[in-house]
């Protein structure tokens, strides 16, 4: 890689761990009351018709989050791989900090949909990160590496129609 499209991978790096937006976890585990209560407000959210149809699945182990990470690495080579020019490839380098990043957190939720609906998450999930401020916990949403479901699907053993609705990082961050 030429030493231009390193240099915009080593900034967004960088930046995410340097952000005040973006904080680094502490590796304590926050308390199973308060991580089922931010499930709760994150499935209190839920439009009634599609409640029965969404799962929580609350990640702690190290095993299993490593597994994830591994899976989004996986995916982000092949991209990468397929990637004809050095910007596009810088962008995945960094993305693929970022996905490693939030996997690190004490917990991860995976939320999981029964068969595809489409419905809109967003009350869902500030609901869950107004229930973790709560706690003095944060709750930030996995973007880039929902590329990855069918991995993480597959990770999480999860049947078809099964699909990764989101996942979501929580845990201590430090100040």
């Amino acid at each position: 890689m030429c030493a231009a499209a390193q240099a915009p991978a080593k900034s967004f790096a960088n930046l995410l761990s340097t952000s005040k937006s973006i904080k680094k976890f502490k590796k304590k585990i926050p308390p199973v009351e308060a991580i089922t209560q931010i499930a709760e407000a994150g499935k209190n959210h839920l439009p009634a018709e599609f409640i029965n149809m969404v799962e929580f699945i609350v990640i702690y182990d190290e095993k299993l989050k490593t597994r994830m990470e591994q899976a989004s690495e996986s995916m982000f080579q092949r991209l990468y791989g397929k990637s004809d020019n050095d910007i596009d490839k810088a962008k995945l380098n960094a993305y693929n900090h970022y996905v490693k990043f939030f996997i690190k957190a004490p917990v991860v939720f995976a939320i999981t949909q029964k068969a595809p609906f489409s419905v809109n998450i967003n009350d869902m999930v500030k609901a869950m990160q107004t229930s973790a401020k709560v706690h003095g916990l944060e709750v930030l949403e996995l973007m880039p590496q929902l590329s990855a479901h069918k991995e993480f699907a597959e990770v999480l053993g999860l049947k078809k129609p099964a699909q990764v609705l989101t996942v979501l990082a929580s845990g201590y961050t430090e100040q």
